[in-house]
């Protein structure tokens, strides 16, 4: 297990969030205790301060009450650092307190208070942040996918990957695009769509998901349907080459001729060396000169 952890690290072990996090940092309450290249980072201890903090707020003990208790707790017992998650001293209120045979005791008083076990705390976020450490994110789920997609041996593996990456976080947009890729080679065009399709809906911006998805309805003969898909894919992103390659051929196959020869020369616009260059070239001609060839 990591001896460090991040402001997110924290948030997410602790479920606080990241605001109130710079908050508590801002007024001095819990501040992380790392700095490492120009970076700051929680240790264990500052945890379980976090944890603390999180517990008295929750009983409604107002941040700035309980650093002035800090403050207060400085000067009566000087030299003892993190003073939320020591075991013998604590705050309550805007009053020191000390721990005395798993009670709280008010140092001004003598009242004793209510029992708030630190060792118990330590336990619990020890626990979290074991899990934290070893649970993988949908990103990790997702680049795990990416090692197996290129393989048709290793398809179901990408899948289970890229379904995990969705079960952590079901607006991971390029995990349904990928998924709908390996059911396009799959010859599986109506799982493909509708892959493609959930894309859409959680990124309406997502120029790659309806190009694909106009490449699976052209496949199934739906050429003016492509042609829709593939002008969304144009505006959203109008350098996207491969759009133009497609578009000119889905032209073709609807006689519509002038319009093809204006998105063959769309794609020598941003590629003009490669062979599909040379093909597109080899199209503009032949249509030209009203010789015309299946694509």
């Amino acid at each position: 297990m990591l001896n460090y952890f991040s402001p997110q690290d924290a948030s997410s072990i602790l479920g606080i969030k990241p605001g109130r996090l710079r908050y508590w940092n801002r007024i001095g309450l819990v501040r992380p205790s790392i700095r490492q290249k120009g970076k700051t980072h929680y240790d264990f201890r500052d945890l379980i301060c976090l944890k603390t903090a999180q517990g008295l707020t929750a009983k409604g003990l107002a941040a700035t009450r309980i650093k002035k208790s800090i403050e207060s707790l400085k000067k009566k017992f000087p030299g003892v650092d993190h003073y939320l998650a020591n075991k013998r001293i604590y705050v309550f209120g805007n009053r020191a307190v000390i721990s005395h045979k798993n009670h709280f005791i008010d140092t001004q008083s003598g009242q004793l208070l209510f029992n708030f076990n630190v060792d118990d705390l330590a336990q619990e976020i020890e626990s979290r942040a074991k899990d934290f450490h070893c649970k993988k994110t949908a990103e990790d789920w997702f680049r795990e996918g990416l090692k197996y997609d290129s393989s048709d041996k290793t398809h179901q593996l990408a899948l289970h990957a890229y379904r995990q990456a969705l079960k952590l976080d079901s607006d991971f947009v390029d995990a349904y695009v990928n998924i709908g890729n390996i059911y396009y080679d799959q010859n599986k065009f109506a799982d493909a769509r509708r892959s493609y399709r959930l894309a859409i809906a959680r990124d309406p911006y997502h120029a790659k998901a309806y190009f694909n998805l106009g490449n699976v309805v052209d496949e199934l003969n739906c050429s003016e349907e492509a042609i829709q898909y593939y002008q969304k894919s144009l505006e959203v992103d109008p350098s996207f080459a491969d759009v133009h390659y497609n578009l000119a051929a889905a032209y073709e196959k609807l006689r519509l001729w002038d319009k093809a020869v204006k998105h063959w020369k769309g794609y020598l616009n941003f590629d003009s060396d490669s062979k599909h260059a040379a093909f597109a070239r080899k199209r503009i001609r032949l249509l030209r000169s009203g010789l015309v060839f299946k694509v």
